[in-house]
């Protein structure tokens, strides 16, 4: 039987909310493999250098899209040439953006039972692809930045799943038709000059970049539609339109689904995506946030990873 090891983040909403439920998932995996909690990143770093020296071959995660990012990050550093686990999503955190690419539903200790049962069966382990970015030396799926960037932070201030992120998203919508201070604090226009490969460049103005390798942003918007249309490429979508026309230009940047340009935004599917903003630049890659303080980000496909079908 494949050494099956489990890494789970006691950080994340779900666990904090339940953290009885670590105690069971570590039951569950009993003697069938490894079940670790790790308590920061140089845990995370040691934890991924045990498997790999263990040759851990089903690698289970147990946090939200962050977690999955962060441990995607360090294992490519880790393992270095070396073959990746099978990678299993456990479903453990608020948004479950990559889970939901992936049809992973249920609670984390459902999914534990279920990825047991499937490894101790000894049938051919069912699997999916699906391929990273590499945003700067970051890993993930899903990128945004500026105002994007500066919703999410007003997100975290009352981090409540689903339900918090639309009633940020009615306050967003009010706030615009009144003019208030909250649209204006987060929706703000940024000069960028950005270079995609093939498709061309940008030099304008622009309320923020979204790219990604998955389908669906919160809600279930399906901004990125075109991101798994071409192998090895990407989606990367620019809102060209002004700060003070978003909400009538949204509907129609959601719907309208082409690569070009189109009504607010420009989008490609591309390999390599060159962002310039003028001075500093704050983006996020799967929902934690980052800083490059010269504005400059290189986005790139990254490796295609397997994912067990749980």
């Amino acid at each position: 039987m494949p050494g099956i090891g489990i890494i789970a983040n006691p950080h994340s909403k779900l666990n904090k909310r339940s953290p009885h439920t670590l105690s069971l998932m570590a039951e569950v995996v009993g003697q069938n493999g490894i079940f670790t909690i790790t308590r920061d990143l140089d845990h995370l770093d040691e934890t991924l250098k045990s498997y790999k020296k263990q040759e851990i071959s089903v690698l289970g995660i147990n946090g939200g899209d962050g977690t999955i990012s962060q441990i995607i990050t360090r294992m490519v550093q880790i393992y270095g040439s070396k073959p990746y686990p099978l990678l299993v999503v456990l479903r453990g955190g608020t948004m479950n953006l990559i889970a939901a690419q992936l049809s992973v539903s249920g609670t984390p200790l459902e999914n534990i039972n279920k990825l047991v049962a499937l490894v101790k069966s000894k049938k051919t382990l069912p699997t999916q692809r699906l391929s990273t970015l590499k945003i700067n030396d970051i890993y993930g799926f899903l990128y945004a930045d500026q105002s994007s960037t500066a919703i999410l932070e007003e997100f975290y201030r009352k981090k409540s799943g689903h339900l918090g992120a639309a009633w940020l998203a009615t306050r967003l919508a009010c706030s615009f038709l009144v003019k208030g201070t909250l649209i204006k604090s987060v929706v703000k226009e940024h000069g960028l000059k950005a270079t995609f490969e093939p498709a061309g460049t940008l030099d304008r103005k622009v309320l923020g970049c979204f790219a990604g390798t998955i389908t669906k942003f919160p809600l279930g918007f399906p901004f990125l539609p075109l991101a798994r249309r071409y192998p090895n490429h990407f989606q990367v979508t620019a809102v060209t339109c002004l700060a003070d026309s978003l909400l009538w230009n949204l509907p129609l940047i959601l719907l309208v689904q082409k690569e070009g340009k189109s009504l607010g935004k420009v989008s490609f599917c591309v390999h390599e995506a060159r962002l310039d903003y003028e001075g500093e630049a704050h983006f996020t890659v799967d929902g934690e946030i980052y800083a490059a303080p010269k504005g400059d980000i290189l986005i790139e496909a990254g490796p295609s990873l397997r994912f067990l079908s749980i």
